[in-house]
C-alpha cells in the first residue's frame, strides 16, 4: 500500500503541468493553432472605393475595366423578362460610356462587387428606381450607417413610382374578353377577305382597262390607215384621169398624120405627157394600197415612162408607134381607175341604153354621161 502511493507520488511530480521552474513559476500553457494571415475577413472593415469608364450588362450590373459590379440596393429585371430591355437600355443611357466612382460593400457568391456607384454627382440605381425600372433589394450591413441612408431613398423612390404607375408598376392590363377576340378574328379575316377580293378586282379591272385601250387604239390606227389609203386612192386615180384625158387628145391629133410615117416637127414638139408629181412623191407609201390597185398602178406608170420616151422623139419615129404606145397607155390607166373605184366600192352607171324597136329617133339613144370634172370632153366621148 505504502509503495502504490509512493508510485501515484512520483507519477503526479513529473506531471509537465504541475512542474515548477527553477525560480518556482509555473510552466506556459500549450499553443492555441492561429488562422492564415491571408484568409478574408468575415465582414470587411469598410467600403473600398472603384472608379472608371462604365457600360452596362443588364439593368442593375455594369462593367467598369475588368471588375463587374453589381448596383448596390436595386434588382432589375432579367433581359428575358417584362421591362428588363428598358432597364438596360436606361441603365446604358445614364453611364454608358461615363466615368464612375462606386462604393463597394459586398461581394457576390460569383464575387462580383456590389457597390453604389455614382456618375456625375447622381445616382444611377436611384434613377431607375424612380423611373419604376427596377426594385429596392435589401443586401448588405443593415447596421451601417451610409448603406441605411442609401436604403431610405430607395424606399422612397420605389413608394413614388408605385403612386404613379410606371414602369413594373403599371397596372396589368385587364384579361381579354374572348367574344371580343373573336369577334376581332372574323373582323380581321373579313377585311383579308375583302382585300384580296379587291385586289383581284383591281387586277382584273386594270387589265380590262389596258384591253380596252390597246382595242380603241388598234381601230384608230386601222381609222387612220384607212384615211389614208382613202386619200392616196383618190390622189392617185385624179392623177391618171389627167393623164388619160392628155392621152386621149395626143391620139386624135397623131391619127390625122400618115402612120407610117413620123409626125411633123411642128407637131412632135407640142405632144407630152403631164407629170406625176403625186406619185413620184410617194413612192413609200404605195404599202397603204391592196394588191389588186397597187400592180395596175405600177404597169400603167411604167407604161407611162415608155410612151413619154417615145413622145420626146415623136419627130423620129413612126406615127403608129406613137398611137400603140398612146393606146396601151390609155388601156392600163382605165385599168388602174377602175381598180381603184372597185377597192373604195364606187361603183359607175352604166354608159349606153339599148333603143327599143318602136322608139322614136329622140328616145333610141341616151345621152352620154358627162365627163369627169379633171377630164376633157374627150375623155367623156371615150
Amino acid at each position: 500500500m505504502i509503495a502504490l502511493q509512493a508510485i501515484v507520488v512520483a507519477i503526479l511530480l513529473s506531471s509537465p503541468t504541475l512542474a515548477k521552474t527553477t525560480k518556482g513559476e509555473a510552466p506556459a500553457p500549450p499553443a492555441v493553432p492561429v488562422p492564415k494571415v491571408d484568409a478574408e475577413a468575415l465582414v470587411p472593415p469598410g467600403p473600398t472605393k472603384l472608379e472608371g469608364t462604365a457600360e452596362a450588362v443588364d439593368g442593375d450590373e455594369i462593367r467598369v475595366g475588368d471588375s463587374r459590379v453589381r448596383l448596390y440596393g436595386i434588382a432589375a429585371p432579367d433581359m428575358s423578362a417584362r421591362m428588363g430591355p428598358e432597364a438596360r437600355v436606361a441603365l446604358d443611357g445614364l453611364i454608358g460610356g461615363e466615368r464612375v466612382t462606386c462604393k463597394v460593400f459586398d461581394k457576390t457568391p460569383q464575387g462580383d462587387a456590389i457597390a453604389q456607384c455614382e456618375v456625375g454627382g447622381k445616382d444611377p440605381a436611384l434613377e431607375l428606381v424612380a423611373r419604376g425600372l427596377a426594385a429596392v433589394y435589401r443586401s448588405g450591413n443593415f447596421n451601417d450607417s451610409e448603406q441605411q441612408a442609401f436604403a431610405a431613398k430607395y424606399d422612397a423612390a420605389e413608394a413614388q413610382a408605385r403612386q404613379q404607375n410606371v414602369g413594373l408598376w403599371q397596372p396589368p392590363a385587364p384579361a381579354a374578353d374572348p367574344q371580343a377576340a373573336e369577334q376581332a378574328y372574323n373582323k380581321a379575316r373579313v377585311l383579308r377577305y375583302a382585300g384580296f377580293a379587291l385586289l383581284i378586282l383591281a387586277i382584273f379591272t386594270v387589265s380590262i382597262t389596258r384591253l380596252s385601250i390597246a382595242r380603241r387604239d388598234r381601230a384608230e390606227r386601222a381609222r387612220q390607215r384607212e384615211e389614208q389609203r382613202t386619200t392616196l386612192s383618190f390622189a392617185m386615180a385624179a392623177e391618171v384621169e389627167i393623164v388619160l384625158a392628155t392621152a386621149r387628145r395626143l391620139i386624135e391629133q397623131v391619127a390625122g398624120h400618115p402612120g407610117e410615117r413620123p409626125v411633123p416637127g411642128a407637131v412632135g414638139a407640142a405632144l407630152a405627157l403631164p407629170s406625176t408629181t403625186f406619185w413620184n412623191a410617194n413612192p413609200e407609201r404605195l404599202h397603204l394600197l391592196p394588191v389588186e390597185v397597187t400592180v395596175p398602178l405600177l404597169r400603167f406608170h411604167a407604161q407611162y415612162e415608155d410612151a413619154a420616151r417615145k413622145l420626146s422623139v415623136a419627130s423620129a419615129i413612126p406615127g403608129s408607134a406613137l398611137a400603140t404606145a398612146l393606146k396601151t397607155l390609155v388601156e392600163f390607166g382605165t385599168a388602174a381607175v377602175t381598180a381603184i373605184e372597185a377597192s373604195l366600192g364606187i361603183e359607175r352607171p352604166a354608159e349606153t341604153v339599148s333603143a327599143k324597136p318602136n322608139a322614136t329617133p329622140a328616145a333610141a339613144s341616151v345621152p352620154a354621161p358627162a365627163a369627169p370634172a379633171n377630164t376633157t370632153p374627150d375623155t367623156a366621148a371615150h
